[in-house]
């Protein structure tokens, strides 16, 4: 799968504007689950940071383009159901909100 055309695809202001836009939705229910869920401090923080656009857009369309179904709808020039983005976003939601996570601090 030759990568440059993915990457200029998911780079194309119409495509990283809808992941952004779906971004939302999904920080929208991740903000809502309840405080039981697994990494729910890293996950909700990291929709906060969706929430204030504190994210890199065109960043997050390269990193829903690593789906494999997205990755080869773009590289053929097909539209990515919005479906298929939310997908990709609940599936690397865990992965952006570790590497963006900072623990509140320890009191004593």
């Amino acid at each position: 799968m030759p990568s440059l055309e993915i990457v200029q695809a998911a780079a194309d202001p119409d495509f990283y504007t809808r992941v952004s836009y779906l971004a939302l939705r999904t920080a929208q229910n991740v903000a809502s689950e309840g405080e039981s869920a697994p990494n729910h401090e890293a996950r909700v923080q990291y929709a906060n940071r969706v929430f204030r656009g504190d994210d890199n857009a065109a960043l997050l369309a390269q990193h829903v383009a690593t789906n494999p179904a997205i990755g080869a709808a773009l590289e053929q020039g097909n539209p990515v159901p919005d479906g298929d983005i939310e997908y990709a976003l609940a599936s690397i939601w865990d992965a952006r909100a570790n590497s963006f996570y900072v623990p509140p601090p320890v009191t004593t």
